[in-house]
Order: C-alpha cells, then sequence, then structure tokens
C-alpha cells in the first residue's frame, strides 16, 4: 500500500492543523519534550562520533533542535511528506543557528536512495495515522532498509486494541488529560473525532510483530504514558 494514500484526511498537516501542531502536541501528548530528550540519552550509549540520524516526520523541528542543541556534531536527516511542516522546522533551525548539520527532505522515506544508511534512526507520532493494511509495514520497512546493520532506532507511538478494556480506561484517561491540560470543551470533542476517524490503532503486540517481520531486533520498552509508547531497537 502506497503511504501517500494510507494517511487519514482527518489530519491535514498542510492546513491548520499543521501550523497548531507543536503547541497541541506540548499540551496532550505525555512526555511529548522530555521523551525527544530521553531518546538522546539512549542513543548516546549505542552511537560513535559524530553519527548521521534519520529522524521521520521532522514535524516542526523540534525533535532536531533538541538533538542538536545537545549533540551539534551529530548530522541528522529530517523528512516530511507535508511541505508546510518542511517550512516550520527549516524556519525554526535557521533561526536556531543549527542548519549547519541538518538536512530536511520534503519527501516519503520510501522515497530516499536505496543505496543510504543511516547510523540511527527516531520516529515520532507518524506510524499510528498509516492504516495496517501493508502502510505500517511499509514505513517500517523503508527505515529497516536504510539503516546500518545494529543501528539504534526508536519509535515512539499511540497504541491499543479497542477490544481491550485497558484501552477504554486508558482512552478515557487521555480525554481527561486534555481537559487537565486547559482545552476547552469544544475543542476537545473536535479533538476527539478528529482521534476517532484518523487514528489507526493496533496494539503493542502486533507493532511488535511489524518490528519483527521487518528486521528490527532487541525490542525495549522505555517509555509508556497512557497510549503513548516508546520502544528503542536495533537494525539486526
Amino acid at each position: 500500500m502506497n503511504q501517500h494514500t494510507a494517511i487519514s484526511d482527518s489530519f491535514d498537516f498542510e492546513a491548520d492543523y499543521g501550523e497548531g501542531y507543536e503547541e497541541l502536541a506540548r499540551a496532550l501528548i505525555p512526555g511529548y519534550l522530555s521523551s525527544f530528550r530521553q531518546a538522546v540519552a539512549l542513543l548516546e550509549g549505542r552511537l560513535g562520533s559524530d553519527p548521521h540520524v534519520l529522524v521521520v516526520g521532522a514535524g516542526t523541528g523540534i525533535e532536531i533542535i533538541t538533538i542538536q542543541m545537545i549533540h551539534p556534531t551529530w548530522r541528522c536527516a529530517g523528512i516530511d511528506p507535508s511541505r508546510q511542516m518542511v517550512d516550520i522546522a527549516r524556519d525554526r533551525i535557521v533561526e536556531a543557528r543549527l542548519g549547519d548539520s541538518v538536512e530536511l527532505r520534503n519527501e516519503y522515506v520510501h522515497d530516499l536512495p536505496r543505496d543510504i544508511r543511516f547510523d540511527a534512526a527516531t520516529c515520532f507520532n507518524v506510524m499510528h495515522f498509516l492504516a495496517d493494511d501493508g502502510s505500517k509495514e511499509q514505513l517500517l520497512q523503508s527505515i529497516s532498509d536504510r539503516l546500518s546493520s545494529g543501528a539504534p532506532f526508536i519509535l515512539f507511538d499511540l497504541h491499543g486494541a479497542k477490544t481491550d478494556p485497558e484501552y477504554d480506561e486508558q482512552y478515557a484517561a487521555w480525554r481527561a488529560y486534555w481537559r487537565i491540560r486547559g482545552m476547552e470543551k469544544e475543542d476537545r470533542l473536535a479533538f476527539q473525532a478528529k482521534i476517532e476517524t484518523g487514528i489507526r490503532w493496533i496494539p503493542e503486540s502486533r507493532i511488535l510483530q511489524l518490528l519483527k517481520e521487518t528486521g528490527f531486533v532487541d525490542v525495549q520498552r522505555f517509555f509508556r504514558g497512557l497510549l503513548y509508547g516508546g520502544w528503542i531497537m536495533r537494525r539486526s
């Protein structure tokens, strides 16, 4: 399945949702900013000097800025299919004067040259937008194919099985978290409608299966925040 057709129309990163994405993410994703710092801390122990890191779903550039502020000599290649997101990221990276070690690409991972190899990769808040019809697998395989053997990979994503009672409890708590974080009722209802039509839920067991099938081993979960999970692993 082509990722161009797999992403739900509920989340339009070329329009208002993209413009307000970071503010929304900071408020509504548990551990949003700290998760990037955790990722850097985990990667530090697995990488040599001056690694080349693939950042899948570069978004507004906050993840790349976090990496570069901690490790200015690390080279980051940020990739995002949204032109608006790439433009926002580029402006922010230039403003932070961190552009020398950063490359931004407005494309999909599977558009990258097949012979390129990265020393590490991260993928935050991307896979849950893709249907489990081959699109999630294609994303993971495209990342795997562009990593050196043994390279670390960090995945951060929404997950859950709607048939699991734990999902209902965690989802209810997440909706309560929106209110606690100051989101107005009208906005909460609108955002819930987006979630229910645009997020392609799969349980952790399915994520682990997909990772195994696409060449990843030694998977460890390092983060859990309501329905969000973070895993680190390596390319076999």
